[in-house]
């Protein structure tokens, strides 16, 4: 009998590492989006004519293992030559805590390779900001971290706000009000033309298909 329990129990660490699972509680560790495939899936952010919100969810196995997804849309275009103030409200209503949501910027090409910039935050009161440049996501703030200004919970609004001090040439992050962090980019990015939108981060162990990933995110440009 000792020998069936060790083997039951081995049998279950083993498919916990081929899947690359972490075996920790829900919400201890947010999920590394510079390990998820990084794609755009617009088809799948829905917009409401009505009230203007996009929803995004989903409860699609094939987004399980190996390294979970970060998908994305841009809805929105910059038609100016400055950067325009990005105001945005989120709600995450279901899936892993630990897992990012937030907003995707100043996307272009830059040498001909996909560029953007990202801010994502989760229901446990994290935050990060980083960029993507040909697909691969990498941190500018050195990684997530925790911020009492984030409201933490699932059907719990968020207002995330990035706007630009040309004199400084620094990014500024604000969430529900509050200054959280500036940052800047080395690479010569160009305000016009550039799209942004919006972002989710599926984990690799969510429960689907019994629970999805819902996330909403609305534009306020007042």
């Amino acid at each position: 009998m000792k020998y069936v329990h060790f083997l039951i129990m081995f049998t279950a660490f083993a498919l916990l590492t081929a899947c690359n699972l972490e075996p920790f509680e829900e919400g201890t560790n947010p999920v590394k989006p510079e390990q998820t495939y990084v794609q755009e899936e617009s088809s799948m952010f829905i917009k409401n004519e009505q009230n203007q919100i996009f929803s995004f969810e989903t409860n699609d196995t094939n987004f399980l293992c190996i390294n979970g997804y970060t998908l994305w849309t841009v809805p929105n275009t910059n038609s100016n030559e400055s950067f325009s103030p990005i105001n945005v409200e989120t709600v995450k209503e279901s899936g892993r805590s630990e897992a990012g949501f937030g907003l995707v910027f100043c996307e272009q090409k830059i040498n001909d390779k996909p560029f953007m910039l990202t801010v994502l935050i989760n229901a446990n009161g994290y935050y990060t900001v980083g960029k993507v440049f040909d697909g691969v996501f990498s941190h500018i703030n050195d990684g997530w971290k925790s911020s009492n200004y984030i409201n933490k919970g699932y059907g719990i609004k968020n207002i995330l706000t990035v706007t630009y001090d040309p004199n400084s040439k620094n990014f500024l992050l604000k969430i529900n009000g509050y200054e959280i962090t500036s940052f800047t980019v080395s690479e010569q990015i160009s305000f016009k033309n550039s799209r942004s939108g919006f972002a989710v981060v599926i984990a690799n162990n969510e429960s689907f298909p019994s629970k999805s990933v819902k996330v909403t995110f609305e534009n306020k440009y007042s």
